[in-house]
């Protein structure tokens, strides 16, 4: 009996810590304890990263009307939201809730990023490594059984006040 209330217990555990809810806008957003980089405490984070300000890389969908981007927006705690095929004339568009959540560290030798995906084959997060260099953002993919190696670049645009009153809901 005393090993099967232990196994009816670690079982509840593992469902909870690897549960992925979605939020009011189907948005995944994983538990944090899947991130391996959310704990990194550095002190110089923010004469490196200006969360002021989003990178995007603009491209135009024959079938859509106008521009649309792609873009990375830093916040506090280590927090970064990827936003996917925005227009960025529409306030609501720059909504962390409505983005793929993730996690970025300043604190090892390489700046990197983890941001959680969710696919037809589940959820998974992608690891990529960064850099700003002037007004660029740098972001490489690094290889991975469900991504290619890839290096692309995010302009700095930088955001009005009334741009920056969202908060993660992560």
């Amino acid at each position: 009996m005393n090993f099967f209330r232990n196994f009816v217990l670690i079982f509840i555990i593992i469902c909870f810590t690897n549960c992925a809810s979605r939020n009011e806008y189907g948005i995944v957003r994983p538990n944090k304890i899947r991130f391996s980089n959310k704990n990194c405490e550095d002190e110089k984070v923010f004469e490196k990263i200006d969360t002021s300000v989003i990178y995007l890389t603009e491209y135009k969908w024959p079938e859509k009307d106008g521009i649309h981007y792609n873009g990375y927006k830093f916040y506090s705690e280590n927090k970064v939201a990827y936003f996917i095929n925005i227009k960025i004339d529409n306030l609501k568009a720059l909504n962390p809730k409505r983005a793929q959540m993730g996690f970025y560290s300043t604190c090892s030798e390489k700046n990197n990023i983890q941001i959680a995906y969710f696919g037809p084959s589940g959820m998974f997060k992608s690891k990529k490594e960064f850099e700003i260099i002037n007004d660029t953002l740098f972001v490489t993919t690094l290889k991975s059984p469900q991504t290619s190696h890839d290096i692309r670049k995010y302009y700095k645009r930088n955001l009005k006040p009334n741009e920056l009153i969202y908060k993660p809901d992560w």
